[in-house]
């Protein structure tokens, strides 16, 4: 089910965490700082107000309202930036199907099929885009020329999805950041 969710950045590396729009915007305009919660932790991170997107449910996080006293590294977004949406480069974008099979959540990404074919490439892939996603389980996918599908990453997953047609996957755009 997709969702309007904002993006997060954690202070600390690189990522991009997704939380309920309807959850930030219940808080005051002034709440730029949130605790996300990853795995068993509480992170901090910045989120960003201007430009909400569609994800599918699953993929959100939970957050709660921080400040820069727990966190003293994350800064509000700057002033100058508040309101700008003209002439702003747009976010980098994927092609993806977030999928839920057998109690499974897992992020199938659509390559070129040379990719799929390169398992050091798609294995650098795989560890770049994992956490742009909130480490969620994620596979890459290439088509030959004939329209069939080829996976990579986990053997189990793939698996899963060997019934599933391609053109009955949820497949959207997401920002990886």
């Amino acid at each position: 089910m997709a969702i309007w969710a904002y993006e997060c950045r954690p202070c600390a590396g690189k990522g991009v965490w997704l939380v309920s729009r309807a959850a930030v915007d219940a808080l005051p305009a002034d709440v730029h700082t949130l605790r996300v919660k990853v795995g068993s932790e509480w992170c901090c991170a910045t989120v960003d107000r201007e430009r909400p997107v569609e994800v599918e449910a699953m993929l959100l996080r939970e957050a709660v309202a921080s400040d820069l006293q727990d966190c003293p590294e994350c800064a509000p977004p700057p002033a100058a930036e508040a309101g700008r949406s003209t002439g702003r480069a747009t976010a980098t974008q994927v092609q993806a199907a977030a999928i839920s099979m057998q109690g499974r959540r897992m992020l199938v990404v659509l390559v070129p099929f040379s990719l799929v074919q390169s398992a050091g490439e798609a294995d650098m892939l795989v560890a770049d885009l994992r956490p742009r996603f909130g480490n969620v389980d994620l596979l890459l996918m290439g088509q030959d020329d004939d329209g069939a599908p080829h996976y990579h990453g986990d053997a189990g997953l793939v698996e899963l999805l060997s019934d599933v047609p391609i053109d009955k996957m949820p497949w959207k755009s997401y920002p990886t950041g």
